[in-house]
């Protein structure tokens, strides 16, 4: 039997489970799952067994789950397992002299992808993409920016800003008697690698566009940045080429040129449809989500985004009632795949992540850096993006696994329970035969 089939005959059984409970009503057709014939990628196939089992209803609660427990318990396993790809054959030895009193240098859009540090971490986008932290690399950076020629410290780094040549120097600091391999594992220890408002502010800025916007950024900014997601993309749907299709290009040069105009087009499952958030209700948004730890009010939060943001649109006018749920069904599932892009984004595209990779390639190759074109640099640390997002689809996995399990046993109480009503009331009957008229005490159990 194919993986295909061993899929296909799950929805089966859920179905006839469900057909039971449901007195004989027929189940959902479930080769309408396109997630039946994919055989890598099993967030899709546990988002269709989820809203299978329990109705779509489901998916807002996994939303808001995985922005609550999940992201709370990711940043540990995510550290342990950073801290694996950055032990190399030279992690035994001694930080060199050099790199202690020199570090590297490095152009400042070499390693800030998105063009963060133009951004003012006191503004109103500048709260949102830089996190609630107090400290972080990415503020000590902006710090560092603007304080040029002075070293400003975060962690076990020091961070100066050369101006003539808009570039960084980063060098050790602290403690430097270690060895590589201790150097950088302190740091990912200490580090903040996760910010939950960064990462939601992430996925919602992919969404609607918003913050691109908001920031003023240009087609070909935005272009290289939808390159970089597209790569990360395909390495989590398991092609680790990190080559992009020619066809493909048109496609993100269009979207890129919504994203500056902040309105995207979306086909739900009903046509196109234009989504469009201002800041005011993006900033809104997002702040109540980060600072709430209540998965229902979560996804109803990201739900109500969806009236928002179509609430001008003519073509949700004349929507049914099942188109307009079709629409949300696509949007959660969109926001879960943009999500898992974005944690991995965050691991191994971020500021912080892109220095860390600029110092181990200088001491692997004395003192030469070789970071440079994100979009190129991504197959030089192949490995270690294959690895992180691994990682982070076992995580996403396993949550939505609990999640399938815990209400597909809700569906099989009542089936076991009417089920074994059943089988004692066969008993009853077997007993009256054999006991004539003193069996006759012995009453039914009703179904």
């Amino acid at each position: 039997m194919s993986l295909a089939d061993d899929k296909r005959s799950i929805f089966n059984t859920i179905g006839a489970y469900t057909s039971l409970i449901q007195e004989g009503e027929l189940p959902q057709q479930t080769d309408l799952f396109s997630s039946i014939s994919s055989k890598d990628d099993i967030v899709p196939f546990l988002l269709d067994v989820l809203k299978t089992v329990a109705g779509t209803e489901v998916l807002k609660e996994a939303i808001g789950g995985i922005f609550t427990k999940l992201i709370d318990e990711a940043e540990p396993k995510i550290k342990t397992e950073l801290k694996k790809q950055f032990t190399q054959s030279n992690a035994n030895q001694p930080l060199p002299n050099n790199f202690v009193n020199d570090g590297i240098t490095v152009p400042v859009k070499t390693i800030d992808v998105t063009g963060k540090f133009k951004v003012d971490p006191s503004s109103q986008e500048g709260n949102l993409i830089y996190g609630s932290e107090a400290e972080s690399f990415d503020k000590a950076a902006y710090s560092a920016i603007l304080n040029a020629g002075t070293f400003v410290g975060y962690e076990n780094l020091q961070i100066k800003y050369i101006e003539s040549t808009d570039s960084f120097q980063i060098k050790p600091s602290g403690n430097t008697s270690v060895s590589i391999g201790e150097y950088f594992s302190e740091y990912i220890d200490n580090a903040n690698i996760i910010d939950k408002t960064v990462i939601i502010s992430a996925v919602m800025g992919v969404i609607y566009g918003t913050l691109a916007k908001e920031q003023d950024k240009t087609v070909n900014q935005t272009y290289d940045e939808l390159q970089v997601e597209t790569q990360l993309e395909q390495v989590l749907n398991g092609d680790d080429s990190f080559v992009i299709s020619p066809q493909k290009f048109d496609e993100l040069l269009a979207r890129a040129n919504d994203i500056v105009k902040g309105t995207l087009q979306y086909d739900m499952g009903c046509g196109l449809m234009p989504a469009e958030l201002g800041m005011d209700d993006f900033s809104e948004t997002v702040t109540t989500i980060s600072g709430s730890d209540d998965p229902y009010y979560i996804g109803n939060q990201f739900e109500n985004t969806i009236e928002q943001s179509t609430s001008g649109s003519t073509e949700t006018q004349d929507l049914t009632t099942e188109n307009k749920q079709t629409i949300k069904d696509g949007f959660f599932q969109k926001i879960i795949n943009v999500f898992t892009v974005q944690l991995l984004g965050a691991v191994t595209a971020a500021p912080q992540i892109r220095t860390l990779f600029g110092m181990m390639s200088s001491l692997e190759n004395e003192g030469t850096v070789l970071i440079n074109d994100a979009t190129e640099d991504m197959k030089n640390f192949k490995t270690c993006i294959n690895c992180m997002a691994k990682e982070i689809m076992n995580m996403v996995a396993k949550f939505l696994f609990a999640l399938a399990v815990a209400y597909l046993i809700k569906l099989l109480k009542p089936v076991i329970i009417r089920v074994l009503k059943e089988k004692i009331n066969q008993y009853v009957d077997i007993i009256k035969s054999l006991t004539g008229p003193a069996g006759e005490a012995v009453g039914d159990i009703k179904t």
